[in-house]
């Protein structure tokens, strides 16, 4: 483990890289939004010898076209050896997208990729001037991050306590085997930072070379190495690290084959991406990644997380299904909240609310005996709109809803309003009452009737997402399981719903996941499998 001192070193190497992709993907977003900006164009712009690749030459060459002298070849060579996918020291177009296009705005993205080019840029030909110098100021902002991480990592270096395994364990506190966005953020709280779900993503797509979300002692120890002659540690630095007791434990640490590393041999060592033997320390799974050339529409915050080969959906089908969650998740809030309301009426209860329905006393209710109940309640379903209430409350398929079915249709998600409903009797010990509606007072049957409606407005908005995403002739629900199943477990998880939500733009509560899972989750186990996933985007209704 660190030292407090050393700790504060680590992070500021941490937050540095968080802020200078913040910046980057700023920057990134900026040149996109120019309509008449082509990757296709500039790559041809800057590739004056037209052989199909870019070299550090020819990036410093343009660069100096802009008066920018600051930047030196060792410099313009590392930053090519950063995005080069195939370890020629040379940019390939692909490559060179990586380097220009956003990571966070899929739509972005996608519109960039779309634009046309109709004309070859030819060896003395420039582009406009605000598409040049925004692609200036990104190489300018790239470079600018690298040296600033360097800084920091000498100043890492210097510390007698340091190591790389150290530094590791010092962030992997609660020995997960890696380290992810919720040691991570653990970690920079405990050292005085507060960071945003997207600032840990950032920091962790920066360093992550095997796409998975997350990172193994490999990839921690490459990012921490300095590299280059400009990183080269002074000669004072380097006695003083030899004559710590904890450098030498960090050799015979290296000599060795780390834990983390043997843990994984399939991640580290077989990666399809990695075809070389050593790893170069700003990798982004978002630049590496395995299903990066096959399709341009592929999501970059899919391929962030996972680089399995199993079918994803295209980026307009992903934003489509991730929209549609969104609008479940705004209904199913409203929903929540008018069963909220209902339970704060002191003379509601379950036990009346099922005798409205079950008039016979059998101990059940027939779908007859539901349209009949609402009706006397002052509330009239469409046939389509009870065929959909049934069948989301229906567990065992008999097409009756028992008392505890019932109930769940009832009582808020939250275990303290449904506690206080559950604790409640009947009312008919008050007074007789001869109709069905006067089993509560008329203020708690206004706020009966509007959670009936609530919930035939929610089903029927529901159903509208489901039959839309069926229309589609090319979205798939097994792809749209695997696109939603970040970490490949075969589930997906409350915390994966958030991520790829939010990931969008849209901020969602954990009480709204919860709502949303709830809905989905048919075991209640807390996680959503295939199977329940896809009986929940399968049209209910015909049309």
């Amino acid at each position: 483990m660190l030292g407090y001192e050393s700790e504060n070193r680590l992070k500021n190497l941490l937050v540095a890289v968080g802020d200078g992709e913040r910046v980057l993907e700023a920057s990134r977003q900026r040149l996109c939004n120019i309509r008449d900006f082509a990757p296709l164009a500039l790559f041809e712009r800057i590739d004056r010898d037209a052989n199909g690749a870019i070299t550090s030459y020819e990036l410093n060459n343009f660069l100096r076209d802009h008066h920018v002298y600051t930047i030196s070849e060792s410099e313009a060579f590392n930053l090519v050896k950063f995005f080069d996918s195939d370890n020629d020291n040379r940019l390939s177009f692909q490559d060179f997208l990586q380097l220009l296009l956003p990571c966070e705005d899929n739509l972005l993205r996608s519109i960039t990729l779309d634009r046309p080019h109709y004309s070859r840029v030819s060896r003395f030909d420039s582009l406009p001037c605000d598409i040049e110098s925004a692609a200036v100021e990104i190489l300018q902002q790239e470079v600018d991050l690298a040296r600033r991480c360097d800084g920091l990592r000498r100043e890492l270096e210097v510390r007698f306590d340091y190591s790389a395994l150290s530094a590791y364990r010092s962030v992997d506190k609660y020995n997960d085997g890696n380290i992810n966005t919720c040691n991570l953020g653990a970690f920079l709280r405990a050292t005085g930072h507060y960071a945003s779900e997207r600032e840990l993503l950032a920091i962790i797509r920066r360093i992550d070379t095997d796409g998975d979300a997350r990172l193994s002692y490999a990839e921690t120890a490459e990012f921490l190495r300095s590299s280059g002659p400009s990183a080269s540690m002074s000669a004072s630095a380097s006695v003083s690290r030899a004559r710590s007791a904890e450098r030498g434990r960090r050799s015979m640490a290296a000599s060795n084959s780390s834990p983390m590393r043997a843990s994984s041999p399939s991640r580290v060592y077989h990666s399809p991406v990695r075809r070389c033997t050593y790893y170069y320390p700003y990798c982004s799974p978002v630049r590496e990644s395995p299903i990066r050339c096959p399709s341009p529409r592929r999501s970059p915050v899919r391929v962030s997380y996972s680089p399995s080969r199993k079918p994803l959906l295209h980026l307009q089908d992903e934003d489509q299904l991730i929209s549609g969650l969104k609008e479940v998740v705004n209904v199913e809030r409203e929903l929540e909240t008018a069963k909220t309301t209902l339970a704060m009426k002191s003379d509601f209860n379950m036990y009346d609310t099922f005798r409205i329905f079950d008039q016979n006393n059998n101990g059940w209710i027939s779908a007859f005996e539901l349209r009949d109940g609402f009706n006397a309640m002052g509330v009239y379903p469409t046939h389509d709109e009870l065929e959909l209430f049934i069948t989301r409350y229906d567990k065992n398929g008999d097409r009756r809803l028992t008392f505890s079915e019932l109930s769940e249709a009832f009582l808020a998600l939250d275990a303290y309003y449904a506690s206080m409903v559950n604790r409640r009797h009947s009312n008919d010990h008050r007074r007789p009452f001869y109709r069905r509606e006067d089993c509560f007072y008329p203020a708690t049957v206004a706020d009966f009737r509007n959670l009936c409606r609530v919930h035939f407005r929610t089903e029927n908005q529901s159903e509208a997402v489901r039959q839309r995403l069926q229309r589609n002739p090319y979205f798939n629900v097994y792809e749209a399981f695997n696109s939603l199943d970040l970490n490949d477990s075969g589930s997906i998880s409350k915390d994966e719903f958030r991520r790829m939500i939010e990931s969008r733009g849209f901020y969602v509560s954990q009480k709204e996941v919860d709502q949303l899972v709830d809905k989905i989750d048919q075991n209640k186990d807390g996680r959503v499998s295939f199977a329940e996933f896809s009986k929940e985007l399968r049209p209910k209704s015909p049309q």
